[in-house]
């Protein structure tokens, strides 16, 4: 049978990282030392600032209102041009936008304030997919529940009369209550957050356990906190607003990293396996893996990046908390993977293992 000839990729790295001396496992401490200080910093602004919080967690209201982008508002005596809001289009978008943040100014809502477009029908208008703008703001701190209900009240009909609706009683459709967010359902899907994540790492470290060890199940679980904790250091540091997608994104990051740890475990399996590292200490075993599978980890990693990082870029502000976090967590995940792990595995976790065995030899050597 004709053997295949494939020809080698000039962008190949296979090369260059089998004739590289660095020792991942030697070099642990000094590898620890970058997120070791990220982790800090994050401690210390965490300690001081805290987080940014935004409405998912600090409760808060929603209105939709529509840009009358379909033509004009009839009156008693005759037709009134009322100004009309593209929100395709951009200065359209950000003048509209301004004269909302504008009336919420001026009923003292002067907290957080998210955005978002929409499409709306208003029976008895005529109006079918009509452009329309969710507004999320933050109530007022300490508010009860009729407290809220009478501000966004207010913040309603400061509205109907800013964009002319008020001219016609059926226009007063044009901007909808929405629901309130309350600080327990704040805290509830806090909790839910939290609960998920465990059972993820949870999970995690039972297949791990399962399929290779429960001392390589151990070493990548604490490669799960590394990239938890730098994540959330870093979004700390960039003041990026932690809602509902950031906890998504933290979930994503924990399936996507431990895919990088999970092969290289194989490869370390397969390599204690094969026989011919018997007499090789696990620190080259783990070394040897890890430039075994080097180029399709930074491949992938590569990969995937660019595709986030488009998202990141071109993403509305709502996808874009959602990306960067991605981001952090990708570059996180490469890094503990490919730096921490096999380390981890080899010295902390089997160290102790072979210095036993080394005891037993020297042992029965004596008595024989």
């Amino acid at each position: 049978m004709k053997k295949l000839n494939f020809k080698k990729c000039k962008f190949s790295l296979d090369d260059t990282i089998a004739n590289s001396k660095f020792d991942y496992c030697k070099n642990l401490k000094w590898i620890l030392i970058a997120p070791a200080v990220i982790i800090l910093i994050g401690i210390i602004l965490f300690s001081t600032i805290g987080f940014n919080l935004g409405l998912d967690f600090t409760g808060g209201s929603v209105l939709t209102v529509y840009s009358n982008n379909g033509g004009e508002i009839l009156k008693e005596d005759g037709v009134t041009s009322v100004t009309k809001y593209d929100l395709n289009n951009g200065d359209d978008y950000n003048s509209f936008k301004r004269q909302i943040e504008e009336v919420l100014v001026d009923c003292g809502l002067t907290g957080k304030t998210v955005f978002q477009t929409t499409k709306i029908n208003i029976e008895g208008l005529n109006v079918n997919e009509g452009q329309a703008v969710i507004v999320k703001y933050q109530n007022i701190s300490g508010a009860s529940a009729e407290e809220i209900t009478a501000k966004n009240e207010e913040v309603m009909n400061a509205l109907l009369e800013k964009f002319g609706y008020t001219a016609n009683t059926d226009y007063k459709k044009a901007v909808i209550s929405g629901e309130v967010i309350t600080a327990s359902a704040s805290d509830e899907l806090l909790m839910k957050a939290f609960l998920a994540m465990l059972v993820a790492v949870v999970l995690i470290l039972i297949y791990i356990a399962f399929r290779f060890e429960i001392t390589s199940g151990l070493a990548a679980i604490l490669a799960l906190f590394h990239d938890l904790l730098i994540v959330t250091s870093l979004v700390l540091m960039c003041r990026i607003t932690i809602n509902s997608s950031f906890i998504a994104a933290l979930v994503t990051i924990l399936g996507y990293s431990i895919n990088n740890t999970i092969i290289i475990f194989d490869r370390i399996r397969e390599n204690v396996r094969t026989g011919k590292f018997e007499n090789v200490d696990n620190a080259t075993i783990a070394n040897i893996s890890v430039k075994e599978t080097m180029t399709r980890s930074v491949y992938t990693t590569l990969t995937t990046l660019i595709t986030i990082l488009l998202v990141a870029i071109i993403g509305v502000p709502d996808i874009r908390d959602f990306a960067i976090p991605i981001v952090f967590g990708i570059v996180a995940g490469f890094y503990s993977s490919v730096f921490i792990t096999p380390g981890l595995w080899a010295i902390a976790f089997h160290g102790s293992k072979k210095k036993k065995e080394k005891k037993v030899k020297k042992k029965d050597e004596y008595e024989v």
